[in-house]
Formats: structure tokens, sequence, C-alpha cells
């Protein structure tokens, strides 16, 4: 009860206080509007559960209990308006989105519900509207607000997730379009069959069967890396934001009104609000705004010119729409040919980067050869990625377009160069960091099944056409432990050759799907949770603020003393330079550490 009757320091004042019959409704308004809303939704579960089954759509009963409630909420929206407007429409209690949604499930649903009474389809809606009113419970309101900040934080991996799913995506329509049609005929397509891969739902015998019987059974590595890479590491990322957030109480954000802490009404927090800026705005005055990811994404990304990839993905699903209607090739031809021409520019100053870099690195110190051993690596992968869907792809283009009026390679490969985008290259990055520390698990589970494989193929290769080869039967093997429509089958052997295969699926099921599977998630979840952790830390740091005049006064004191610096600097490399010792020195320049190794190597001219 303590969440539905609220008490009343928690509200403003001048709502609160006052004497007079308007003063107390208001105030006892307040304090049971939680509970009021409760029972509403209390009434409408209650109304939908008795009256509502398919043989009563047109119930009266259930009809006007519905309009009745409609009505209720309709008069609770008044009451808001005119009794706690400014409280109701302050996005730290209520907020605009909410009461949108009230106006749906009250006045909306009830207009609908008196006027189009014999229109079973706007019948439908109204009740649909009415439905509406569940997420503006303060529980579900607090719960809808955290979800949004998780997903807020965590942005940058949903944005890797649903791009690397594209690219799988369009991939997989690429190659298999011509042999399963029904399920790979356009992009929308494609992405609908692998989303069902996605959630292991028949993703053997509906979507990899048919592919497999013209391509071989080969095709069952691309789904198995599919499921390995987006299911299993993906999804534990995404999952472990949730986790990071809700199993440190220091991370949470309390979304519970208190008037105390009310940036907009409380005159005094407000005061304080208004002169305030919070800490990223505040590296934007000092000029400090370029963090480290901004720095590798010039250096090892696509810099300022990933906005190009964004719009070429973007005209890509256009025009995958538009091919659905009308047959534009040409124009696609010489989209492609655009940015193609874009990824060719970028590959070539990419490759002037990483070979001015390789000859850099000779000057290295053993010391930081690792590190300069990973950043080569990555700006690698980088230009591979650029080359494939740069030149390379158009030279497909330009054979595969004209002499055969095709139009399918070129773009698959350059779609790749979404692979490029920083974000999404550290993430790929971070899994191939996970994948050391759960290799045995897996090599483990795959030895396992490839045992089983071999006991089904000898003992069931008569029984059904899923035990004929030693691939087909492995792959039906991970069809059981991902619980993938196998019991039919199950219940088929073992009716033709004994309960003794019970045991077998049993194994596969118990100790394979729920125990190794399990630990496999469980062991993803805990190596990449620390990486969820420190995107919450770095928000949580971000949102603090700072008085706005201290940081105008720091930085009309950084651009003071910014001569005086260089002057500092000017000794120091004297010093440097003059000494008679062998140490090295390092100076860092925007986050990044620089090595000096040689004396006179850096002279700084009195203009500077």
């Amino acid at each position: 009860m303590k969440y539905l009757v609220k008490e009343q320091k928690i509200f403003p004042p001048f709502l609160i206080q006052g004497s007079g019959l308007f003063a107390s409704i208001r105030r006892q308004y307040l304090i049971h509007s939680e509970f009021l809303s409760a029972m509403i939704v209390v009434a409408i579960f209650v109304n939908f559960i008795a009256f509502c089954g398919k043989q009563d759509q047109g119930n009266p009963i259930f009809r006007l209990i519905n309009t009745i409630i409609s009505f209720i909420i309709s008069l609770d929206v008044i009451l808001k308006l005119s009794l706690i407007r400014t409280l109701y429409l302050n996005p730290q209690y209520y907020g605009l989105g909410f009461a949108i949604l009230d106006i749906l499930s009250g006045p909306l649903s009830f207009l609908l519900n008196i006027y189009y009474i014999n229109s079973e389809v706007t019948i439908n809606f109204a009740d649909i509207l009415l439905l509406l009113r569940i997420f503006c419970l303060e529980r579900i309101r607090l719960l809808i607000r955290d979800v949004f900040y998780i997903l807020y934080v965590s942005r940058y991996i949903n944005y890797a997730l649903l791009l690397t799913f594209y690219v799988y995506s369009y991939i997989a329509y690429t190659l298999f379009q011509v042999v399963s049609p029904n399920f790979f005929r356009n992009v929308f397509k494609s992405m609908l069959s692998m989303f069902q891969v996605l959630t292991l739902d028949s993703w053997n015998q509906q979507v990899n069967q048919p592919v497999s019987k013209v391509y071989g059974q080969i095709c069952g590595v691309f789904f198995l890396f599919f499921i390995l890479f987006m299911f299993f590491y993906f999804i534990n990322l995404l999952l472990g934001a949730f986790v990071s957030y809700y199993s440190n109480p220091h991370l949470r954000r309390n979304f519970e009104y208190d008037f105390a802490h009310d940036e907009q009404l409380n005159p005094e927090i407000a005061i304080e609000y208004r002169q305030s800026i919070d800490i990223k705005s505040a590296l934007k005055v000092l000029g400090l705004e370029q963090n480290a990811y901004e720095t590798a994404r010039d250096n090892w990304g696509m810099g300022d010119y990933e906005w190009v990839i964004y719009l070429y993905i973007s005209l890509q699903v256009i025009y995958q729409i538009i091919q659905i209607f009308y047959d534009i090739k040409i124009g696609a031809f010489i989209i492609e040919q655009i940015f193609g021409i874009i990824i060719i520019w970028q590959f070539i100053i990419k490759l002037k980067q990483y070979i001015s870099f390789r000859r850099l690195q000779h000057n290295q110190m053993d010391d930081e050869a690792s590190y300069q051993l990973e950043e080569a690596s990555v700006r690698l992968y980088v230009l591979i990625l650029l080359a494939l869907s740069g030149p390379i792809a158009t030279i497909v283009d330009l054979i595969t377009y004209p002499v055969f009026n095709i139009l399918r390679w070129g773009p698959m490969l350059r779609v790749l160069s979404v692979l490029a985008i920083l974000y999404v290259q550290k993430l790929i990055y971070k899994f191939y960091e996970v994948l050391p520390g759960v290799s045995h698990i897996i090599i483990f589970i795959g030895g396992i099944l490839f045992s089983m494989a071999l006991i089904g193929h000898q003992c069931l290769s008569s029984t059904d056409d899923l035990f004929k080869s030693l691939t087909s039967t492995y792959l039906f093997m991970l069809q059981v432990v991902t619980f993938d429509s196998w019991g039919d089958i199950a219940r088929k052997v073992i009716q033709q050759n004994g309960v003794l295969f019970v045991i077998y699926f049993l194994f596969l099921t118990i100790f394979v799907g729920f125990f190794l599977m399990n630990m496999l998630v469980g062991v993803m979840a805990t190596m990449t949770q620390p990486k969820t952790q420190e995107l919450f830390e770095k928000d949580n740091i971000m949102r603090q603020r700072i008085n706005e005049r201290s940081v105008q006064q720091l930085n009309e004191q950084i651009q003071q003393n910014k001569n005086e610096s260089i002057n500092e600097l000017k000794q120091l490399l004297d010093d440097f330079n003059n000494s008679r010792t062998n140490d090295k020195m390092y100076i860092i320049i925007d986050g990044i550490q620089y090595e000096i190794t040689t004396k006179n190597f850096i002279q700084l001219n009195d203009e500077q």
C-alpha cells in the first residue's frame, strides 16, 4: 500500500498546504491518485477476463463497463488538469507522454464507445486505447523510464547490434534469395528469417535445411556463427546492461518523484540547476570534448565520414522498399557507384595512413610492441573492409551489371563497410577478447555433440533423412540443444528404435541443453558485464553538474595562461635537450601519449 498511498512531504507545498474544501480535495487527490489508478486498472482487467470472450464481443455488460471506465478516466484527466496541472505535466512526476496516454485511454476511448457503438472495428480500437491506461501506473512509469534510460546508455551496443544484424541479413539475402525465396526474397524477408534464427525458432528445419539442400550442409556454419555471435554475444551484452543497472544500487537512477529534488518546481533547486551545467557540457566549454572514442574514430575508423555509411544504408533500405513495386536497377547502380567512389577515396586515405604507421613502428620501443601490434591489427582490419567494400565491390559491379544485369554481389561487399564504424568494430574486437575465455566450453560442447552425432548417424540413418549424413545429424544435435522443434522427431525415433533413446535425448536436452549451454551464457555474461557497467559509470559522472560561472572562469584562465604554458613547455624541452640523461620523455597531445627518444626532436618557435 505504500506505493498506492503517498506521503504529503513528497509533493510541492503549494499543492498540499491551504485550507478550505478545494485545498482539501486537492490534497486527498494527490495522496490517493495512485490508488485510484490501480483500481481503474483492476476494473479493466476484471472486465476483460469476466466478459470479453470470443462469444461475448457484443456483450452489453462488457460494453457498458468499458464505457463507464473510460468516463472515469476522463474525469481523472479533468481533475489532474484542474487541480495539479503544473505537477501533472512535469516530466519528473508524470509528463506529457503519459498525459497523452491518459487522454487516449479516457476521453478518446469514451467518445468512440458513445458515437461508434455499432462499428465493431472502432469499438475494438476503443478497447485497445483503454488498455493503454495500464502504462500510467506509477510502478510501470518508473519501469518504462528505467528501460529507456538503459537503452540510452547502451545505445552504441544497440546500434552495433542493429547494424551487424542488417549486414548479416543482407548477406543472407544475396546468397539465398534464389534457392529459398520464401525466406530470402528481399531484404525484409531476410531480416525476418534471420530474426527467426536469432530467436532459435525452427532455425534448422525451416531456414537452414532448404538452403543446405542446394548449397550443402556447409551453410549451417553461416547460421551457427550468426547464433554464436548475435545470440550468445550481442544479446548477452544487451542483457548485461540490464544486469549492471539493476545489480548496482549506486548506478540506479531514482525516477520516483520527490519535491526536494524537483529541478522545475522547487525554487531553490531550480535556481541552482539553471546556474549549472553537466560535466559533458563543461568539457565542451573547455574544449576537451574530444574523448578517446573520437580520437580513435579519426585514427582507426571512418572519422567524420561515418555519416556516408549511414546514408548508404538508408538509401539501400529505401531502394529495397521501392523494388517491391518497381524495378529501378539502373538508378540503384548509379547510387552504388557514387558511394563506391567515396569508399575508394577513404580506402586510399587509410592505406596511406597505414603505410605511415608501419614505418613509424620501427622507431618504437619494445615495451610498446604489444600495443602497436593491436593498433596495427585494427588498422589492417579497417583497411581490408574498405578494400572489399570499395575497389573490389566496384569492380564486381562493373562486371556483373553490364554483362549479366545482376546487381547483387557488389552491394553485398559494399555493405561490409558498416563493420568499419568504430563502435561496431570495438564490439567485434571485444568478441575476440571474450572468445578465448569460453573456447574450452565451446570445444567441450562441440565434442559431446559430435560424439552424439556419430551415434545418431550410425543407429538412426534409416529412421529419418536428418540422420542420413554426419553433418545433418550434427546440425540436428544443435537443433535439439537449442530446443528447436525437436519433439516430433524424438518421438518418431523412440517409437521405431526403442525406449533406450529416451536416455539419448534426455542427455542432450538436460546435460548439454540446460547445463552446458547455460554455462556458456553465464560465462559470456560475466565477461561482458564489466563493459556495460563502465557505460553506466561514465554516464553517472557525465550527469554530475558544476557551476557554469566557475567553468567560464576556468576557461578564461586557461586562455590567459596559454602563452605561459607554452613558455613552460619550451623550458622543459630545453632542459631535456641540455641534460646528459638518456631517460625517456613523454608528452600528451589530445589524449595521446608521444615518446621523445632523441635530443632536439622538437623545437618551439617564438611565434607559437
